[in-house]
C-alpha cells in the first residue's frame, strides 16, 4: 500500500507544476495585455491569443517564465526540503564523499560538456526520421528569444529553469517513485515525466536522455546538489556556446560526438568511483 501511495505521490510535482504554470500565465497574461495594447477593446482582443500562445509575444512568455521560474524554485524547494532534507539532517549517513573533491567536480564539468554531443546526436538522428519535428523545434527556440538572449531569458534558461526542473523530476518525482519501485524503472518513469513536460518531440526526446544520466547523479550523490550544477553547466554551454559546439561538429562530426559520447562515459564512471563506499574500495 505504501508504494502505491508513493508511486502516486512522484506524479503530483507535475501536477503542481502545470498548476503554477496556468496560475502564473493567466494574470500576467491579461496585465501584460492592458499594459502593452493602445486601449481597452485592444488588451480584451489579445488576451486569448497571449494565453494560448498564438501570438507569439516573447516579452510575455519570457516574463510568464521568470515569475513561473521564481515562485516554481521557493515551492518546490521548501516542498524537497520538507520531506527529503530535514527529516533525514541528523541520520547517520554512509561513508560515502558529501561535498565537492576534484574528481567530482571534474565528472560534473566532463559530463556537461558530454552531454551537448550525445544530446546533439540524438536529435540528428531523430532529425532525419522526422524533419517536421526539427522545423518545428527551431521555430519554437525562435519564438521564444534565443536568437537575441535577453536578460530574463538568459536568468530563466540558465539558473531558474535547471533548478526548478531538479527539484521537480529528481528531488521530488524520482525520489517518491523510488519508494515504490527500482532504481532504474524509477529513473525511467522521472525521465519520462521530464520529457513529456517539455512539450514537443525534440526537446522532449533529448530531455529523456538528458534525465537518465540525471537521475543517476541524484541516487548515486544521494541529491540533487550535484544533478543541479550539471543541469546548469549543460543549459549554459547549449545557450551561450552552442556555436563552439557546432564548429567542432562542423570540422569532423564523427570524430566530435565520438569523442563527446566517450566523454560523457568517462563522466559517468569517475562519478561511479568517487562515490564507491570508502569500505569496498582497495
Amino acid at each position: 500500500m505504501n508504494r502505491i501511495v508513493s508511486f502516486f505521490k512522484s506524479i503530483l510535482p507535475c501536477l503542481l507544476m502545470l498548476i503554477l504554470q496556468a496560475a502564473v500565465v493567466i494574470p500576467v497574461g491579461i496585465l501584460y495585455a492592458f499594459l502593452t495594447a493602445g486601449n481597452v477593446g485592444s488588451a480584451l482582443g489579445s488576451i486569448p491569443d497571449l494565453l494560448t500562445g498564438s501570438a507569439a509575444d516573447t516579452g510575455f512568455s519570457q516574463t510568464a517564465n521568470f515569475i513561473y521560474g521564481l515562485l516554481a524554485v521557493l515551492i518546490f524547494g521548501l516542498w524537497y526540503r520538507r520531506t527529503f532534507v530535514r527529516p533525514f539532517r541528523h541520520k547517520k549517513r554512509a561513508n560515502r564523499p558529501t561535498g565537492f573533491s576534484f574528481h567530482t567536480v571534474m565528472s560534473i564539468l566532463f559530463l556537461a560538456i558530454g552531454l551537448q554531443y550525445v544530446t546533439l546526436l540524438v536529435v540528428n538522428c531523430t532529425a532525419v526520421l522526422r524533419p517536421d519535428w526539427l522545423t518545428t523545434y527551431n521555430a519554437l527556440m525562435e519564438s521564444a528569444g534565443y536568437n537575441d538572449l535577453t536578460p530574463l531569458l538568459l536568468v530563466y534558461s540558465v539558473i531558474l529553469a535547471p533548478v526548478t526542473e531538479e527539484l521537480i523530476f529528481r528531488g521530488l518525482v524520482f525520489r517518491f517513485a523510488r519508494c515504490a519501485l527500482p532504481f532504474w524503472v524509477a529513473n525511467v518513469w522521472q525521465t519520462l515525466l521530464f520529457g513529456l513536460v517539455h512539450g514537443n518531440f525534440i526537446q522532449g526526446i533529448y530531455a529523456f536522455v538528458m534525465g537518465l544520466f540525471l537521475g543517476f547523479l541524484c541516487h548515486r550523490g544521494r541529491g540533487i546538489k550535484y544533478s543541479i550544477p550539471v543541469h546548469i553547466l549543460y543549459n549554459v554551454i547549449g545557450v551561450l556556446y552552442s556555436d563552439l559546439i557546432e564548429m567542432t561538429t562542423a570540422f569532423n562530426y564523427t570524430a566530435a560526438v565520438g569523442l563527446g559520447v566517450a566523454l560523457t562515459i568517462f563522466a559517468v564512471w569517475l562519478f561511479y568511483t568517487d562515490f564507491t563506499p570508502a569500505h569496498t574500495q582497495k
